[in-house]
């Protein structure tokens, strides 16, 4: 078998650094350039920097989407894709009942972060294929 390579796409990680870098300028000059009163009437001024810097993070996710499927496609054997997509499904299952549960906000903001984790490796397991076994009969 011949050995993956991790492959980093250039320009999707150049992306990031620049929507970061952007993000980050952007909120040191809002309030330099705009008054406060100017920020609260216009929620666009306010708002620049956090859509750089989410549209960066979406970016970034995207960018370990395409390595994790390019590295770990039809290199999982099936029975182990399996139980690692049920385990996914089971975190984001627990993450459900532990938010609507009414008793504990411990167990409410373990549940969120549990849900959401599992959502996005959910995601992420989801553009894995398993490893292709040939049936002879």
């Amino acid at each position: 078998m011949k050995e993956r390579q991790i492959v980093l796409p250039k320009p999707l990680l150049g992306s990031i650094v620049l929507l970061l870098v952007l993000g980050y300028v952007a909120h040191l000059l809002t309030p330099r350039m705009f008054t406060e009163q100017q920020i609260a009437n216009n929620v666009l001024l306010a708002a620049i920097p956090f859509i750089l810097i989410f549209v960066a993070i979406v970016l970034a996710f995207v960018t370990l989407i395409v390595v994790a499927s390019t590295y770990l496609s039809h290199a999982v054997p099936e029975s182990i894709y399996r139980v690692v997509e049920y385990a996914a499904m089971a975190g984001i299952l627990a993450g459900i009942v532990a938010m609507f549960q009414p008793w504990s906000l411990a167990l409410y903001r373990l549940g969120f972060l549990l849900l959401f984790m599992a959502t996005l490796f959910y995601i992420l397991w989801s553009h894995i294929s398993p490893m292709i076994t040939e049936e002879i009969g």
